[in-house]
Order: structure tokens, then C-alpha cells, then sequence
């Protein structure tokens, strides 16, 4: 819509026809398009706006048909169920922890594991931070769990490196999800810290055709505690261990690719407790390295977030008393080249208008590539945070991603401005 001088406006659609809509009798020779420069009421603008819309209503159309037809739809659950060796006694009038006393951690677990059952019964992936250790505590959630999920963990070392610290990672793994595990280990981030590193392959599904199964590595991620007096000491430090993860997980990909585990795309998945928010060192390496935080892309999709990074709310509320935004859900695609980018032409750092910019405008939204792959919701449980019953101080964030297979005809899968014209930011613009 343009807006003359002292005068009134009038406003074109490039609808197939190339109808104009006139506002007022004020005529106007001048439009702008978003993301366009200006162009003139000619022959010749009125087709390119109408190539332009055949063009881009091909293109959804072939989305819409991926994400009809050879597509699934994984959801990743991140929840820390607080292991009782590190809860205080909810009465407070002992020293020791809730695991001292089996009639305070037994009904928590017991009911922590039915909640899982009960919300997450869908979820592909459940990664789950502060596992412990202790026999009956992992038959508990065996019995509860056991006919609907796998259950693999990883164990955190003790100070000497020798003797095992009581508490850890676990990965439940649905299982007639989409999903199979094909290895599961630990890497060390920091003194007695760990991520669990899941290699999954998807599970070949009734009716499902006969591609090749994709691959997809999750990295269950608990950072490390703020709990130096410098804030810059514990940044850097979260920053550090997420770099670690980052390089395992490129180590791991490469890996399984020289190996001959096929050079087709595969998904990349970071997700835990950070214990920092979306604005920290630690969220800004993960980002750095083209993933795309999922919070933020479902908010960007509803126009919510004013091109900004986001929050989800308060997940968790710490020893301390202070509610905090900590838990997040990252994703990557990853094609045979390598992390799958956009072609829209913002570069990392400056809009066309000069302005500073997060991401190119497609991956901020959580579309990961042109044929469909993109991020379609992310919730939060709505958990109470303090009192004597709480299940955890954490809330549970899962995250749901569209994943079509399949050529759409493209060959890259690579974003392409001409399919997102329409779902570019107006700030980048």
C-alpha cells in the first residue's frame, strides 16, 4: 500500500488475475511489495507479481502435499525430575536429602512416571535430567514406563573418575514411536558433568515406504549451575560445555557418514536443562551453529516475539528462589553437505535496512528447509513449582517437528525466498 503526499492510497494483491483494489479515487503509479523495491502499475510489474504467485502458490502446494504424504512428525520431550539425592526434605528439618527417606521419594517417583505415562505416552524422545541410580527407584519407572518406553542411561563420574556419582542422564525411547536407538553414551563436558548422546534411526512404519531410513542424534544436555559469584565465569563456562556438545555431535555425524551410514539428511536435536535462558553464552553457541531454538521459531511463526529471541515462561524454580527460563529444545537439519541454510539473502548480522537481525528470516520462523521440515509447536507442562507434592522444580518443554520425506522436485531442499515471501518478518524488511 502506498501513501502519497496529501493524497489518498490505493493498494494492489498480485491475485492470480491482477485485480487492483483501490482505496479513495486518489490513483497511485507506485506499490511496494515487502522484501521488494518499489515497482510501477505496468504490463510488465503486474506479470512479474503474477509469475511471482504461480510460482509461490506451486511451491506451498508441494509443501502441503509433503506434509500429506511420506511424512512424520517427531515430538522430543526435555524434562529434569529433580533426583532425590539432591532434594531437601520438604519439611526442612533435616540435613539430609529426600533419598534418605523412601516414603518421601517413592510416591514422588511414582508419580513422576505416571505423569510421563500420561502426558508424554506420544513422545518419541523423553530426556529426562537428574536420573538416579538406585535399583528401586529405576524399577519404579520400569513398572510404570516399561510397556511403552525404552529406557537407556548414562552415568556421571565421580570426583577421582573411578567411583560413580549416584545420579545421571536417562533417554526414554517410545516404542512404537518413530524412532529406534542405535547407541547411547556419555560424554564428559566438565569434572563429574556429562551429556548423553543418543544415535536413533527412524523406525520403519506400517504402511511407510521403502526409502532409507533417516538418522537422527539427540544430545540430552545438563549444564552446568551458576554458582559463581561472577556471572562472566558462569557464562563462559556453560558456553564451554555446550561447545563440547556441539563437537561431539558434529564428530558423531561425521562419524557415521564415513562409516557408510548414508549421506542423506539427518536431524540434529540439543535439548536439557541449561540453566540459563535463551539469551545466554550457552544458547548463543547452539545458535551459531545454524540451530534453531524452537521457543522462539513457534513465536516468531505467531508474531509474537518482534524478531527477538524468546523465553517460554518459568520452568524451573531453582534452590535458590528465583524463577528461571532454563530448559530449551534446539534443532538442525542436516543435508548431505552439511547444516541445511536459507537462500533469502539476510546474512547473519544485518537486515537489508542495516538493522542487526537474529537469523535469516525462514530459519527463525522453524522452517528448516523447503520441503516441509519445520518446527510446528512447542508446549510447556504446567507443573507447580514449589510446595511439599511437587513432581519436580522443573517444567517439561516438548517440541514437535514436521519431518517430510522425499524429492519435491528441488533436488537441495534448500530455503527458497519465493516460498517464505510471505512469512518474512516485517522488521527484516
Amino acid at each position: 500500500i502506498a501513501f502519497p503526499a496529501g493524497g489518498r492510497a490505493k493498494a494492489y494483491w498480485p491475485t492470480p488475475d491482477s485485480q487492483e483494489a483501490e482505496i479513495g479515487s486518489q490513483h497511485v503509479d507506485r506499490i511496494r511489495v515487502r522484501g521488494d523495491s518499489s515497482y510501477h502499475h505496468s504490463n510488465e510489474c503486474k506479470m512479474e507479481h503474477r509469475d511471482r504467485y504461480s510460482r509461490r502458490t506451486r511451491r506451498v502446494a508441494l509443501l502441503l502435499l509433503a506434509m500429506t504424504n511420506g511424512s512424520i512428525s517427531l515430538t522430543i520431550t526435555t524434562f529434569n525430575i529433580l533426583a532425590p539425592v539432591h532434594r531437601n526434605q520438604p519439611d526442612g528439618r533435616s540435613d539430609e536429602r529426600e533419598s534418605a527417606r523412601r516414603d518421601l521419594w517413592l510416591p514422588r517417583a511414582q508419580n513422576v512416571a505416571s505423569y510421563i505415562s500420561d502426558k508424554f505416552g506420544k513422545s518419541d524422545a523423553v530426556l529426562l535430567q537428574e536420573w538416579w541410580f538406585d535399583e528401586q527407584f529405576t524399577e519404579v519407572f520400569d513398572g510404570i514406563l516399561g510397556d511403552e518406553f525404552e529406557l537407556f542411561a548414562e552415568r556421571r563420574p565421580g570426583a577421582d573418575g573411578k567411583e560413580m556419582r549416584p545420579d545421571g542422564m536417562c533417554c526414554l525411547v517410545r516404542k512404537d514411536g518413530g524412532l529406534e536407538v542405535l547407541e547411547s553414551e556419555k560424554v564428559l563436558t566438565g569434572p563429574q558433568r556429562i551429556a548423553q548422546m543418543i544415535h536413533c534411526r527412524e523406525r520403519c512404519r506400517e504402511g511407510s515406504s521403502s526409502r532409507e531410513k533417516r538418522d537422527v542424534f539427540i544430545a540430552n544436555s545438563h549444564l552446568s549451575f551458576p554458582g559463581d559469584a561472577d556471572q562472566d565465569v558462569n557464562d563462559q563456562r556453560q558456553a564451554r560445555e555446550a561447545g563440547i556438545i556441539l563437537e561431539a555431535m558434529e564428530e558423531r555425524v561425521a562419524e557415521h557418514r564415513a562409516a557408510g551410514g548414508g549421506g542423506g539428511e539427518c536431524l540434529s536435536v540439543v535439548a536439557g536443562d541449561f540453566n540459563s535462558d535463551c539469551n545466554g553464552l550457552a544458547a548463543q553457541a547452539v545458535e551459531s551453529r545454524d540451530y534453531v531454538n524452537c521457543m522462539s521459531a513457534v513465536s516468531g511463526q505467531m508474531l509474537s516475539d518482534v524478531g527477538g529471541r524468546v523465553n517460554l515462561g518459568v520452568t524451573h524454580r531453582n534452590h535458590l528462589g528465583q524463577d528461571v527460563s532454563v530448559d530449551h529444545v534446539f534443532l538442525r537439519l542436516n543435508g548431505a553437505g552439511g547444516p541445511m541454510r536459507d537462500r533469502t539473502g539476510l546474512e547473519e548480522g544485518a537486515g537489508p535496512s542495516g538493522g542487526k537481525k537474529a537469523r535469516c528470516a525462514a530459519s527463525s520462523l522453524g522452517y528448516l528447509d523447503g520441503k516441509g521440515t519445520c518446527i510446528e509447536s512447542v508446549r510447556r507442562g504446567n507443573i507447580l513449582l514449589e510446595g511439599r507434592s511437587i513432581l519436580s522444580d522443573h517444567r517439561p518443554v516438548t517440541a514437535k517437528v514436521a519431518w517430510p520425506s522425499g524429492d519435491l522436485g528441488k533436488g537441495t531442499g534448500e530455503l527458497d525466498i519465493d516460498l517464505y515471501i510471505n512469512a518474512t518478518c516485517p522488521w527484516y524488511c
